[in-house]
């Protein structure tokens, strides 16, 4: 009996010290410089300062013109060069001038040139949308408004001041003062087109390569639940303006081969009979395809793992990472 009570006892005692380490694991608390790292992260509302979603562009205005002249007396303060100081005061005047007249109602009359620019794609014409726009020391801001309410903030850096920056770098020093990308997009070329953040604040960053055709970067903060309304309408917008006219018939009837077999009616204006290689022109990887060398889908996973280790291999570029200002 004796024997017994003393087994008992062992067994109880084996399963409290088995069971004690484990709780005591699972409440010890975060890494103390986990939480701290992660606390510093600015909001992504920051971009707004003082301005809030929904203001109307004259309040925008007038919060933009005081932070110009902001911007001038912190720059100013303690210089004893008075000929500097009325220079700096005359180049920022004159930038909150200029922000003030840059007001423009998004029509199609008045919005051409905008529309091919790079922020072209940002605002639909006759929709209600306008803008205002802002010069600063290495970049232009834009501040598009719905129904005459503030919803998008788009940032175009200075391609002089970005110098041989790639996309993949200057995300990564986004991700530095941001956190961590919600999401990224790649297309089916391994092509590193956008990087998306979000977080608690009702702002949406969205960092766009525009370095092909206008060798800068994108950035644009939005208010996500009026661009979410918009999106749909601007998208099927561009999509009509891309829609070309079909292929002439008479074009068609040029290179189509004729019933009898007598040759196409290339041949029959030329008098002889041409010789075409189909191949002419097509890249190595087309014509291994059309040879049965590999299938299109094993030669575009290549390719896109191919680009996508370029584009981790640049992510170390030092200049991105030490200087390189980011809105």
């Amino acid at each position: 009996m004796k024997k017994g009570w003393i087994t008992c006892m062992a067994v109880v005692a084996l399963s409290l010290w088995t069971t004690w380490p484990a709780a005591n694991v699972e409440a010890a608390p975060a890494a103390p410089s986990a939480r701290k790292a992660e606390a510093s992260k600015p909001s992504l509302s920051q971009i707004l300062g003082k301005l809030k979603w929904g203001m109307s562009a004259e309040d925008t205005k007038k919060i933009l013109a005081d932070k110009i002249m902001d911007d001038f007396r912190a720059k100013a303060n303690g210089n004893s060069d008075l000929v500097f100081v009325d220079n700096l005061r005359q180049t920022y005047s004159d930038r909150a001038e200029n922000m003030q007249k840059s007001f423009l109602m998004l029509t199609r009359e008045n919005s051409a040139s905008l529309g091919v620019s790079i922020v072209g794609e940002e605002f639909m014409p006759d929709n209600g949308e306008s803008l205002l726009t802002q010069r600063e020391d290495f970049a232009t801001k834009y501040f598009f408004f719905k129904d005459d309410q503030l919803y998008k903030i788009a940032v175009v850096y200075d391609s002089a001041y970005l110098g041989p920056v790639a996309f993949d770098s200057f995300c990564a020093t986004t991700a530095e003062k941001y956190g961590p990308a919600t999401k990224e997009i790649w297309d089916d070329d391994g092509n590193f087109n956008e990087s998306i953040w979000t977080d608690k604040s009702p702002v949406k960053l969205t960092v766009k390569n525009k370095y092909s055709s206008y060798n800068t970067f994108l950035m644009v903060f939005v208010n996500d639940s009026v661009e979410s309304s918009l999106v749909a309408a601007h998208k099927a917008y561009f999509a009509s303006l891309n829609a070309g006219p079909e292929v002439s018939s008479d074009i068609d009837a040029l290179t189509a081969d004729p019933t009898d077999g007598g040759g196409s009616s290339i041949d029959a204006l030329l008098g002889k009979k041409t010789e075409v290689n189909l191949l002419s022109g097509l890249s190595q990887e087309d014509i291994d395809i059309i040879n049965g060398k590999y299938t299109e889908k094993e030669l575009e996973k290549a390719k896109k793992a191919k680009a996508k280790k370029a584009a981790k291999d640049r992510k170390n570029d030092a200049k991105a990472k030490k200087g390189l200002e980011i809105f």
